[in-house]
């Protein structure tokens, strides 16, 4: 299966609320190394990058401006809207699987909140998710700089730096980064194997950033109890299940129908993401039974 890079630059951090203005695209084609013994590389057949212009009064704090240099008067002039690119974003991307460079924790989440204030859709599950920063980052679990006796930086640059001896260019730059990534997905495969790379936790995004999916299981990924699954939290907490539902203003949709498919599982369909929970789910607690997700496991997202 074909795999499109991407990434975005926003006006801002917050998922839910703020615009794309950037939206970088590259499409790749495996194909098996001459003699490689099954090793698989990707070669690039397509590109997109398009600057979005977004809809209504919008501002780009001086800050973002400062990291990706896209400025309100540079949209206005070169800008497209995202409803008018949005045909050929879905032929591109058709029956493709994603690469990002922490793409499953904020750019498919702001994607995705994006293409709702238009009413539009995209099909984010029956996809793996690849994503270079979980990759770097359990490589790189538990290792510490000698010369700064702290641990290893794993953003882009920091990866890119590492596996090819200097900073890539043109960093913060939608499609330079998309570059760089694929560079670093190919060092981290050439090192590791692809099946190293296969991982449960890639078929699933969490659009409000509230749950992971690991070992069949859905589990909070932050607030006071993180790392507990849905299932143990009914005997923990279920009220606390209750306030995501009901009163968390942040919570989407989605991780709403997760939760009520364990609170209420006779009446509440199963979600689309995933699988209703119907077992007993192992307990985070004080004293971790085989199987439970770990803080390691939590860093990663």
């Amino acid at each position: 299966m074909n795999i499109v890079c991407f990434d975005t630059e926003t006006t801002g951090l917050d998922v839910q609320k703020d615009h794309i203005i950037q939206l970088s695209l590259v499409k790749m084609e495996p194909f098996p190394v001459p003699g490689g013994k099954g090793r698989i590389e990707w070669q690039t057949i397509d590109q997109r990058d398009w600057y979005i212009l977004p809809e209504g009064d919008f501002t780009i704090p001086a800050e973002a401006e400062a990291v990706h240099h896209i400025s309100k008067a540079f949209l206005q002039e070169h800008g497209v809207s995202l409803l008018s690119i949005y045909p050929e974003f879905i032929a591109f991307t058709e029956g493709c699987d994603f690469l990002s460079y922490n793409g499953n924790g904020y750019d498919a989440p702001i994607l995705h909140y994006n293409l709702a204030r238009y009413g539009l859709d995209f099909r984010f599950e029956g996809r793996t998710w690849y994503d270079a920063l979980i990759l770097e980052r359990i490589h790189m679990a538990g290792q510490i700089d000698p010369e700064t006796g702290e641990k290893y930086h794993c953003n882009l640059t920091a990866a890119y730096t590492r596996y090819y001896g200097h900073p890539f260019e043109g960093a913060h730059n939608s499609l330079d980064d998309v570059m760089a990534t694929i560079e670093v997905f190919k060092a981290q495969i050439a090192a590791h194997g692809w099946e190293w790379a296969q991982r449960e936790e890639f078929s699933f995004i969490c659009f409000d950033r509230w749950l992971t999916r690991k070992g069949g299981y859905y589990y909070l990924t932050q607030g006071g109890h993180k790392g507990e699954s849905i299932e143990s939290m009914m005997r923990i907490d279920r009220s606390y299940l209750e306030w995501i539902v009901n009163k968390c203003k942040w919570t989407d949709d989605q991780t709403r129908q997760i939760i009520l498919s364990v609170l209420s599982p006779k009446q509440t369909p199963p979600s689309s993401p995933g699988s209703p929970i119907t077992q007993k789910a192992p307990s985070r607690g004080k004293k971790r039974s085989k199987g439970t997700i770990t803080d390691a496991d939590l860093s990663l997202f």
